[in-house]
């Protein structure tokens, strides 16, 4: 699942210079034809939108209005069709994915053999992104930021328990107020309807899919309501979307499909190469992992006073390491570099002197990264409010804030210090407010017109490998093809899986069975800096 970590990530790749998607040009969707126009602002895009039903029990009542992007396929006669993409979350913005895949700032899940014979389409899924109206719950990304200060991600004493219960129920209550009934139609279900509305629209007979993420589960819940109109689907870093929805009162989509222990597992992996690399890794002086044990030791006993260098006082805490480390853990490209060793360097540092130099320096950081939604609650990042508007009706959760702390201190047995941090995701959930009740609830056995690709990393942090191989053995004729390194999202980190895609998409081409990937580096060695 794109769990929150993951969807900070789009934060970091942000942070790699990502462009700022305009707003699109109004259009109206016709009968088997959309009015594609130059994207205001990123000219090398097409921008239009589509009007679909709020309410598709009322298909004639109120309409709301999707934003579509495309990178157009650039060899006409070659032309296969529309490749539509979901960058997952629920609520990442893939018309801004686009965007900043044309603008070179981020990298493609495809490539250039298949944007010729594709048109690349993304689409703001209903309530998140371009698309409007959009879930909110802030007026302003200030109240927002105001709002999250000092809520702990990763709650460790019965006062950090109790604040984030009272900012969970406050947070459940001000998206009732500020998005009214919009929330009761946000549902996996609906967006699957506007993605064949889409389809339609875009004149396609069947819909070609590339879902990451929460865009698998999206793409299994359209399979399974449209297996009849489905053409070539890849699925990339795979949600098992049964356990994801399903289970004992007692226990969150997280525990369900363990992927606080995924996390811990790529942790370890993390501790094996900074140890394998020696001096290329700055953190841990040969013993990574006892090393970290040692900063969690520390910061549990209570958290640690920084000054900046305006000298204003910065709180290093448990939960603000935990929760930084669960984000950096998801793309090895920052384990030496914006986060990982470095990072876990200067805190070390930081414990041992508090007045120091590089504690100066991490205070800033903090501070800064706090601002952006890292390392605190996660109200205060843009997807949010959608986050939480799909997820929380479609997947069972503790009744109330006692239960779930039962259920984070029972994870935190088997996957410290990544049990709580992973529970409390969703803990949101257990105060939400809305009346939908539109999911899917299986089977999610759908027979596909073709086979489809599935792609995942063997130690990913956020959907496990073995969520993949559940849903190869639930998709007749499917084929998985793992990655044998690390992060979420194997097209970032081997161009092998890119390949594999191209020849699915244009050769029809599947990999062979039990085939694997390598990763395109390896973090530490002496090439990656």
């Amino acid at each position: 699942m794109s769990w929150k970590a993951w969807r900070r990530t789009g934060v970091l790749m942000s942070a790699l210079g990502m462009a700022v998607c305009a707003a699109a040009p109004s259009a109206v969707a016709k009968a088997a034809e959309l009015d594609w126009r130059a994207c205001a602002g990123a000219p090398q895009l097409e921008c239009a939108t589509v009007r679909v039903p709020l309410d598709y029990d009322r298909p004639k009542g109120e309409k709301i209005t999707l934003a579509l992007s495309r990178i157009k396929a650039t060899d006409s006669a070659a032309r296969k069709g529309s490749l539509v993409v979901n960058r997952g979350g629920p609520g990442y913005s893939t018309v801004e994915y686009l965007q900043g895949i044309v603008a070179g700032t981020l990298p493609s899940p495809v490539d250039a053999e298949v944007r010729k014979a594709y048109d690349i389409v993304g689409v703001d899924t209903r309530g998140s992104g371009r698309s409007t109206p959009a879930v909110r719950c802030f007026e302003t990304p200030a109240e927002a930021a105001a709002f999250a200060k000092d809520v702990p991600d990763a709650p460790v004493t019965a006062a950090d328990r109790q604040r984030r219960a009272k900012a969970d129920a406050d947070f459940a209550r001000l998206c009732r107020e500020r998005s009214g009934g919009l929330l009761d139609h946000i549902s996996s279900v609906s967006m699957a309807r506007d993605l064949d509305a889409v389809r339609a629209a875009m004149g396609e007979k069947r819909l070609n899919y590339l879902g990451q993420s929460y865009g698998t589960y999206l793409g299994m819940v359209y399979a399974n309501l449209f297996g009849d109109k489905t053409g070539k689907f890849v699925f990339d870093s795979v949600i098992d979307p049964g356990k994801r929805d399903s289970g004992h009162p007692l226990s969150t989509a997280s525990s369900r499909n363990r992927t606080d222990i995924s996390t811990k597992r790529t942790l370890a992996e993390f501790f094996r190469l900074c140890e394998e690399a020696g001096d290329r890794c700055s953190f841990g002086n040969g013993d990574p992992a006892a090393a970290f044990d040692d900063i969690l030791t520390a910061l549990r006993k209570g958290s640690i006073q920084l000054t900046n260098p305006a000298g204003k006082k910065v709180a290093l805490t448990y939960s603000y390491v935990v929760s930084w480390t669960g984000s950096w853990l998801y793309q090895p490209m920052f384990w030496n570099q914006l986060g990982g060793a470095p990072f876990l360097k200067a805190v070390g540092a930081a414990i041992k002197d508090p007045a120091g130099s590089e504690a100066t320096a991490l205070a800033q950081e903090i501070e800064l990264l706090q601002q952006q939604g890292i390392g605190v609650a996660g109200y205060g990042s843009p997807i949010e409010a959608a986050f939480h508007a799909v997820t929380c009706p479609e997947t069972d959760n503790p009744a109330n804030a006692r239960a779930l702390a039962k259920v984070a201190a029972e994870r935190d047995k088997v996957a410290a210090p990544f049990g709580s941090l992973r529970a409390y995701e969703t803990s949101a959930c257990s105060f939400w407010q809305s009346k939908s009740d539109e999911r899917h609830r299986g089977p999610w056995t759908a027979k596909t017109n073709e086979p489809v690709l599935i792609l995942n990393s063997r130690h990913d942090p956020a959907t496990p490998v073995w969520s993949a191989e559940r849903v190869q053995r639930l998709l007749p004729g499917s084929r998985l093809l793992v990655n044998e390194g690390w992060g979420h999202v194997t097209t970032q980190q081997s161009t092998c899986a890119i390949k594999a895609i191209s020849a699915y998409l244009l050769e029809d081409k599947l990999p062979e069975r039990g085939a694997e990937c390598r990763p395109d580096t390896v973090p530490f060695a002496a090439s990656s800096g």
